[in-house]
């Protein structure tokens, strides 16, 4: 088996630079190895200790029918526009915004894994590219829907909340309470910090 040839039976990165080292999943056992184009001892290693019959009759030129695993991880992933990809990758913003988790997760092995799992064609957004853009528009488009809620409402009571962080920054809330379609509705219209004292006189000159 040659250098190059082993990594046929491990799924690496797409966008990896060719002297880079990166970790490739084994398709046989899901292990992580890491390696690079120019170095793939390790690869070979796992092979020869880990698949060693798999190894042996690579080497000698057999033709090894692909398990069906194999065929799913070469699958052709979803395009940036596809519905599913966009049904996803918004249920995955709402996810991270919702529960307050840190825009890492996106990077975690762990978390790559489950995706994968659960769906091999989708496309897990960066890092960059979910801070930059994705939640910057998913902010837009909520902003947007709630103008157009508050708009309906024939009026709007608002309620004022003061509150200090463990870090004892203070912050200042504004909620909204209407009834529409017949049903109580409450949104969070303004979050910002707030300094000073939390006194009557510095929320009316905080909200003049």
């Amino acid at each position: 088996m040659s250098s190059k040839s082993v990594l046929e039976h491990f799924t690496v990165p797409d966008d990896f630079q060719n002297g880079n080292t990166f970790k490739g999943k084994c398709m046989h056992c899901g292990t992580l190895i890491s390696g690079s184009y120019k170095v793939t001892s390790n690869f070979v290693t796992h092979m020869k200790r880990k698949h060693r019959d798999l190894y042996i009759l690579h080497s000698e030129n057999k033709e090894i029918q692909p398990t069906l695993t194999q065929c799913i991880k070469k699958s052709v992933k979803y395009s940036p526009s596809d519905p599913k990809q966009l049904e996803m990758t918004n249920a995955l913003i709402m996810f991270i915004a919702g529960d307050l988790l840190p825009l890492s997760i996106v990077e975690s092995e762990e978390f790559k894994n489950l995706m994968e799992k659960a769906d091999t064609k989708y496309q897990v957004p960066s890092r960059k590219h979910l801070s930059s853009k994705l939640l910057h528009e998913k902010s837009v488009e909520i902003k947007n829907n709630l103008v157009n809620t508050l708009k309906r409402a024939e009026s709007v009571c608002l309620t004022i909340d003061l509150w200090s962080s463990r870090q004892m920054r203070g912050f200042l809330g504004i909620t909204g309470h209407f009834i529409l379609d017949w049903a109580m509705k409450s949104v969070m219209i303004c979050c910002k910090r707030f300094k000073g004292r939390h006194t009557a006189e510095s929320i009316r000159s905080e909200n003049a």
